[in-house]
């Protein structure tokens, strides 16, 4: 009888061991792809940027009151991270409709200005977004087609101006405020960008009260001192215009960007265009395109090499003949794209254009 009961018990536990390692359930797993437009993982390029040039900057927190993040599980996303991830989205999919669309002759809308003109030709429109710190090799990406670099933060490689490029440094969020302030100052550089992708929780993640007096302390009074400066570039989720648009409501006609930072990515090129012209058309303003890459973030087919390369033909022959695009950034001058596809690099492994990269740098 003992001897049955042993059995019994060992049976028993065997039992409860099977059921302990079952499988997970398929749910667990099932927003990971969404991690955002993804890294923008500009945090991870701007903190990569700075280590490169020995700066430290003391991080801040973002406040916990942040209404207007993506929609995205904040849990699949760790804010320690950093990894650079654009976040998925639907960029060619939010309504031109009165409802979405902020109105150019609103009074907290901010007025067009002649400074932020700029040629047709499209010489000098090409932008290198620049993760790489001081290379010799930048040299290789100045052509004249590429005029402006920038690197998430408020520093630029030290051969940038010898090579000639224009540098526009960037507040980017809490991270770099202190030093964003100190070191942007009279004479410092032409333009200011500002927010990276406030409007996600994975990046700067900055709610557009906030923003606003962020902007009106570190980013209107640069306009006295003759720089151009640009809106917060927030991602090409829908939510992107919502919270532009409750931004210039906050600002209460104290915000005066000079011109419109985007970033959109996607696979159709009338997509593209739409997205830009609803941004030039919502706010007046001339179009900075900081950021842009062939890349679905949907589960859609992200494409060859040639198609690619079509695709960054058309879109930026369209924007050189736009007088109101006045910069436009490829994504990504860099090796290691993160959640990119790989092939929108410009960059081969010893540091030289692409094939693609040469495109961009000389035909567009």
């Amino acid at each position: 009888m003992a001897h049955k009961l042993l059995n019994l018990l060992a049976l028993t536990s065997l039992a409860i061991m099977a059921c302990s390692f079952g499988a997970e359930p398929a749910n667990a797993l099932s927003n990971t792809h969404h991690v955002r437009d993804g890294l923008r993982g500009h945090d991870a390029l701007a903190k990569r940027k700075r280590s490169v040039n020995g700066k430290r900057c003391k991080v801040r927190s973002a406040p916990a009151d942040s209404s207007t993040a993506s929609s995205t599980d904040s849990s699949s996303v760790d804010s320690s991270s950093t990894d650079y991830t654009p976040a998925p989205t639907t960029t060619s999919t939010w309504s031109d409709s009165s409802s979405s669309t902020w109105s150019s002759t609103s009074s907290s809308a901010p007025a067009a200005t002649s400074s932020a003109s700029s040629s047709s030709s499209g010489s000098g429109k090409g932008c290198l977004a620049w993760p790489n710190g001081d290379q010799s090799y930048l040299g290789d990406y100045k052509t004249d087609k590429t005029g402006l670099i920038y690197t998430w933060g408020e520093t630029a490689p030290s051969n940038a101006a010898s090579l000639g490029f224009t540098f526009a440094p960037q507040l980017w969020g809490y991270t770099n405020e202190n030093d964003f302030a100190s070191t942007v100052v009279a004479g410092y550089a032409k333009y200011a960008l500002f927010l990276n992708e406030p409007n996600e929780s994975g990046q700067s993640n900055i709610d557009p009260t906030t923003a606003a007096g962020l902007w009106k302390q570190y980013m209107e009074p640069l306009k006295a001192l003759g720089y151009q400066v640009g809106s917060a570039a927030t991602s090409s989720n829908p939510n992107g215009m919502t919270w532009t648009q409750d931004f210039f409501t906050a600002c209460n006609g104290g915000c005066n960007p000079d011109f419109v930072a985007v970033h959109w990515y996607d696979i159709t090129a009338d997509g593209f265009m739409t997205y830009v012209e609803q941004w030039h058309t919502a706010f007046n303003l001339p179009i900075w395109v900081t950021e842009f890459a062939y890349q679905d973030f949907n589960g859609n087919d992200q494409g060859d090499l040639a198609t690619i390369q079509s695709f960054m033909g058309e879109v930026t022959a369209w924007m050189d003949q736009q007088d109101y695009v006045q910069y436009y950034c490829w994504f990504g001058a860099m090796l290691d794209m993160q959640n990119v596809n790989p092939l929108n690099t410009l960059m081969n492994p010893d540091g030289s254009p692409s094939d693609l990269g040469e495109q961009f740098l000389y035909s567009g």
